[in-house]
Formats: C-alpha cells, sequence, structure tokens
C-alpha cells in the first residue's frame, strides 16, 4: 500500500491509496474517460503524443509509471 503521500511535480498526489494499488486506471480526452493499462514498456506512442494523464479511477492519484490505453 502506502507509508506516505508523496507528491508530484505539480503537486499532484502519485501514491494510490487503493488495495490493492492502481485497480483501474482512467485518464480523459476531450471530456471522456479513457480506460488504461500498466505498461512495463513505458508510455504508448499514442500516450505520448496526446498528452494524456492516467489517473487511479478510485482515490484520483496520478499514476507515475508507464500505461497504454485499454482496448
Amino acid at each position: 500500500m502506502f507509508l506516505s503521500w508523496r507528491r508530484g511535480k505539480r503537486d499532484e498526489i502519485i501514491t494510490c491509496s487503493c488495495e490493492p494499488d492502481w485497480p483501474e486506471l482512467v485518464s480523459d480526452l476531450d471530456g471522456h474517460p479513457v480506460r488504461g493499462l500498466p505498461s512495463p514498456d513505458g508510455s504508448s506512442p499514442m500516450v505520448m503524443m496526446l498528452g494524456l494523464v492516467a489517473k487511479c479511477a478510485r482515490c484520483g492519484a496520478r499514476y507515475p509509471r508507464g500505461w497504454t490505453v485499454a482496448d
């Protein structure tokens, strides 16, 4: 889980408080929710080109690692 809250560059919480950690990722594209999946290979090219930022769907913490859009 977590020991303390960590804050990112923009003073956003980046430590998920859910159990288990990061149960579901979600981003916002033109007002529409976009589901995401963690990616061990880093963020997908589409995510980087569009500048999408993933957050936990439950607690709203910003996901600090690479992710890709779910099918």
